[in-house]
């Protein structure tokens, strides 16, 4: 049985819903098969119904970034941080990397006492299209999902995945979601040491006692994969994705990168950088609007910042998107830890409720899920991104994952 917990805007009791077709086979051995699928989901029907957690607090639009009702806001330190990795894999999705080593670069944010004294940190993991920027947003202030919580009390490492902005760059067919899931292993592993670069002036760099990893869309498909592979993480967060509910258009999407990838793919760079990188549904800045923003609810300057700003993606995670999809259902009944599962209502890529997402995750007893209204993909960017960032620090709260008492 999954535990209620309770929340001060009610609960949503949900039971099985019947499930959408995962996206067809794309690559050379058709990984997702018919049968296999639908045996598999089958299977999951015969867990039965749950009960689970579910609410969308109905927050002002425009509120104050603060946030928290009364509460005074904190100082916020953010330091640049860098984590040296190999891209091997040892995780349960099977596919290939290229066994060298990398940097993977970003910042960690919290109020000033997180730093003197570690407790929980939140490494949050961005999807296609996206950095760093996702949770660390200067385009437009009050967007920055990042110093948010590190008003409410909380500390979050944010990173350019490999590939992306600052990071490293290996060729795109040299990695994939399965060394992905290993590289946020060795970063955990690292945040809890205190064995990674920071501008910090002192030996070494905070070492965290508890790590929560939050993935946002195949990022999640990362922290999943992490959390079932390597068990080593305190909490989970399940952002705006789905294993078994994949629009037409986002299926499409996938079937023509997989094509340009065969085909060689681009530069990372467009011009510059190494090879094997596409765009994936956002070859134009419209295509990329229309997949990730519900746009009535969204700033129209920070909609097109954005769009700018997006990425060509590494072609080894497209042609591995199903085979790490197939992995999810032969394991996510092993992630223990407390999981939150949030979407927007508006999602134009996974268009479901997070209660579908959720009901998989029969190994873990304390399952929380939040539907954010007139939300698209880009959870941090909409009008509405108050209610993520108030939904996100309550959970952690509630856990008790952080919220510091700043000196003020």
């Amino acid at each position: 049985m999954n535990r209620i917990v309770p929340l001060s805007h009610g609960v949503l009791s949900v039971g099985y819903r019947a499930r959408t077709w995962p996206p067809e086979a794309t690559d050379e051995r058709g990984a997702l098969q018919m049968g296999l699928a639908t045996k598999r989901l089958a299977a999951l029907a015969a867990v039965g119904s749950l009960t689970l957690l579910g609410a969308a607090p109905q927050a002002q639009a425009h509120r104050a970034e603060h946030g928290h009702g009364e509460r005074r806001p904190m100082a916020v330190v953010q330091r640049s941080v860098s984590f040296k990795v190999r891209n091997v894999n040892r995780s349960k999705i099977r596919c290939a990397a290229d066994g060298k080593t990398y940097t993977v670069r970003g910042h960690v944010t919290g109020p000033k006492s997180a730093f003197e004294h570690p407790g929980a940190v939140t490494l949050f993991l961005h999807g296609l299209s996206y950095g760093e920027f996702f949770g660390n947003f200067e385009a437009q202030p009050g967007y920055n999902f990042a110093r948010k919580q590190a008003r409410a009390g909380h500390v979050t490492a944010t990173v350019d995945r490999l590939g992306y902005d600052s990071s490293d760059k290996p060729v795109g067919t040299g990695i994939c979601f399965g060394s992905r899931a290993d590289i946020a292993h060795q970063i955990v592993l690292q945040l809890r040491s205190g064995h990674y670069r920071s501008d910090e002036r002192h030996d070494r760099s905070s070492a965290f006692s508890k790590v929560v990893l939050a993935g946002h869309s195949v990022g999640a498909i990362i922290a999943q994969a992490e959390a079932y592979s390597f068990g080593d993480i305190d909490g989970l967060m399940v952002l705006s994705y789905s294993d078994t509910t994949v629009s037409a258009a986002a299926q499409k999407a996938l079937k023509v990168a997989v094509a340009q990838c065969k085909a060689g793919g681009e530069r990372s760079g467009g011009t510059t950088g190494p090879g094997g990188y596409v765009y994936f549904g956002a070859a134009t800045p419209q295509q990329f609007i229309a997949a990730h923003f519900f746009t009535p609810n969204a700033d129209p300057s920070v909609v097109r910042a954005t769009a700018k700003m997006r990425n060509r993606d590494p072609c080894g995670d497209i042609t591995s998107y199903n085979k790490a999809v197939v992995a999810d259902f032969d394991n996510l009944y092993r992630i223990h830890v407390p999981v939150l599962v949030l979407i927007g209502t508006k999602d134009a890529i996974y268009p479901t409720r997070a209660a579908d997402q959720a009901s998989l995750l029969t190994g873990s007893h304390d399952v929380t899920t939040v539907n954010i209204a007139r939300t698209g993909h880009a959870l941090t960017l909409h009008y509405s991104r108050n209610e993520f960032s108030d939904a996100v620090s309550r959970w952690l709260s509630r856990h008790h994952f952080g919220d510091h008492q700043d000196e003020r």
